[in-house]
């Protein structure tokens, strides 16, 4: 299969996202070189892969029915950036409103909430957020670091198989 490749290595789709002379292929996401309809490529964002997702979706149900394909067309949604606590950019809108500071920061958090798929998920990744931000420490950086508590064993080797790649000296 010769398929065409083009900026970043990524490869060259058609307005439908499908891949020239193999029109009953897709290409999306990260992996695809995917135009804005001007000749823009767009950016490798989270928003380009899923709206391409559900489009390449549809184009497969169109095909598959015999019906035409449609081009896709991006709808900007914005970019969130995490910078640190209490720190974040967003640029929303089509002006490119840019917010910093608290503010992005709570957007980002609320839209990353809103964007996860079930309650489960949502609820557990806000109490993770909540106690990472008002305690300052990761439970899992505890658990991963066996020397930040103290080991009670009772001989040198159950210390070394328990965890290989630590020294013995660090356990104590």
């Amino acid at each position: 299969m010769n398929v065409q490749h083009g900026q970043g290595g990524r490869i060259d789709v058609q307005p439908d996202l499908s891949l020239g002379s193999y029109p009953c292929i897709y290409a999306l996401g990260d992996f695809a070189n995917t135009g804005d309809g001007s000749g823009k490529m767009l950016p490798q964002l989270a928003s380009v892969a899923q709206q391409t997702g559900w489009h390449c979706a549809r184009n497969i149900a169109a095909h598959a029915n015999g019906s035409p394909t449609s081009a896709f067309a991006y709808f900007d949604k914005g970019i969130l950036a995490m910078i640190g606590r209490n720190a974040a950019i967003a640029e929303i809108g089509p002006q490119r409103i840019t917010l910093t500071g608290f503010i992005a920061f709570i957007a980002w958090l609320g839209v990353h909430a809103f964007l996860l798929t079930t309650l489960p998920a949502k609820v557990s990744s806000c109490f993770k957020w909540a106690w990472n931000y008002f305690g300052g420490v990761s439970v899992e950086g505890i658990l991963d670091s066996p020397s930040l508590s103290p080991v009670q064993a009772t001989s040198t080797n159950s210390v070394q198989n328990a965890h290989p790649d630590t020294p013995i000296a660090d356990l104590r």
